[in-house]
C-alpha cells in the first residue's frame, strides 16, 4: 500500500505544479500584452505630437500674411484667431476649474462642458497618413483686442533694438507705447491632435514676427 500512497501524492504535486506553472504563463501573457498596449499608446502619442507641427505651420503661414496689417487687431473666430487672451479660458474644452470659456475642438457647441462661452478654433486640417486630425487656435498676448501700440492695452512684446538698449530678444509685459514695433507682439498658437484610439494631444507655440 506505501508505493500507491507515494504514488498518488507524486501525482497531487505535480498537479499543483501545473496549476501553478499555468497562472505563471497567464500572467506573463498578461504582462507582456500590458506593456505592447502602453508602447502602442506611446507611439499614437508620439505621432500625434509630430502631427501637430504641420497644424503649427498652417497657423504661422496665416499670421505671416497679416502680421504687418490692422486686421489682427481684431478677433476672426472663422479663423480660429483671437486678439486678446481671455481670462478664465480652458484650452481643453471641459471648462474645468471653474473655467468661463471652452474652446469648440469638436464642433459641438462645446457639448459636455461647464463652461458658459464656447469659442471657435480654425477649420479642421485635412487628416495626415495615420488618422490624426490637427485643429488650432491663436491668441495675440494682449491684454484687449486693438492696436498693440495703444496707451489703453498693453501686450507681450519683444523690445526692437532701439527700445531695449542693443538687447535684442528682450520680453517685456507692460505698457505698449514704449514700443514701435507692432510685428514684436507674441502670439500663442494652440494645437489639438486627435489620433486612433482616442488619442488627444494639446501642444502649444509662441512665435513673433
Amino acid at each position: 500500500m506505501k508505493p500507491r500512497r507515494h504514488a498518488g501524492a507524486g501525482l497531487m504535486v505535480a498537479l499543483v505544479m501545473l496549476v501553478i506553472m499555468s497562472l505563471g504563463a497567464i500572467s506573463l501573457v498578461r504582462a507582456v500584452s500590458t506593456g505592447r498596449m502602453v508602447a502602442a499608446n506611446l507611439a499614437l502619442r508620439q505621432a500625434a505630437v509630430l502631427a501637430a507641427d504641420t497644424a503649427t505651420e498652417a497657423a504661422i503661414n496665416w499670421l505671416k500674411s497679416l502680421v504687418t496689417t490692422a486686421d489682427l487687431y481684431a478677433d476672426q473666430p472663422d479663423k480660429g484667431y483671437y486678439a486678446s487672451v481671455p481670462d478664465g479660458l480652458d484650452i481643453t474644452g471641459l471648462g474645468a476649474n471653474g473655467s468661463s470659456i471652452a474652446i469648440d475642438w469638436e464642433s459641438d457647441g462645446c457639448k459636455g462642458s461647464t463652461a458658459s462661452t464656447c469659442v471657435k478654433p480654425a477649420p479642421a486640417l485635412d487628416a495626415d497618413a495615420a488618422g490624426n486630425v490637427m485643429r488650432y487656435t491663436i491668441h495675440r498676448l494682449c491684454r484687449s483686442a486693438g492696436s498693440p501700440q495703444s496707451g489703453a492695452n498693453s501686450c507681450l512684446m519683444v523690445s526692437s533694438s532701439a527700445a531695449s538698449s542693443g538687447k535684442r530678444g528682450q520680453i517685456s509685459y507692460g505698457a505698449s507705447s514704449r514700443f514701435t514695433m507692432s510685428a514684436g507682439v507674441y502670439y500663442r498658437i494652440t494645437v489639438r491632435t486627435r489620433g486612433p484610439r482616442n488619442t488627444v494631444v494639446f501642444t502649444q507655440t509662441l512665435v513673433h514676427f
